[in-house]
């Protein structure tokens, strides 16, 4: 039962991505298509394309390393997975249309834009793999 409920899940993922789907983010989010490095995609200033280490969080086996993190408005932080991870994603409790594709390498990027505290889950291991990220 529990391996019907995660492939409808990815089933839903890839039919919503494949329709295209509403190009609207929330207020206070920018998201950024995995794969791209910080920086990339439209910009209104100046600056490269390196992934800042501060604003980086590792994604491993069952966990989202550092757990938590405060960052200031503004902020693009950046999830990267570990070599030879398995599956996961970047899903965002509050609205879990936000989320990273189901992934075991590459990074994925969001630019937090308001202040806030941004919940997020491993959509495949539920809540037992979660991470905090706190704008100020």
């Amino acid at each position: 039962m529990r391996n019907f409920s995660v492939i409808a899940a990815f089933v839903a993922v890839i039919v919503t991505a494949a329709c295209g789907g509403s190009s609207s983010t929330p207020a206070g989010v920018i998201g950024v298509a995995p794969g791209t490095p910080s920086g990339g995609g439209t910009s209104t200033g100046g600056g490269g394309g390196t992934m800042p280490g501060a604003d980086t969080v590792n994604v491993g086996n069952d966990f989202f390393s550092p757990h938590s993190m405060t960052v200031p408005v503004n902020t693009l932080v950046t999830w990267v997975w570990l070599p030879g991870d398995v599956i996961h994603t970047v899903t965002f409790d509050a609205d879990t249309t936000i989320m990273s594709s189901f992934q075991s390498s590459g990074t994925y990027a969001r630019k937090f834009t308001a202040s806030g505290t941004y919940s997020y889950h491993c959509s495949i291991h539920g809540f037992a793999m979660t991470g905090v990220i706190t704008v100020q």
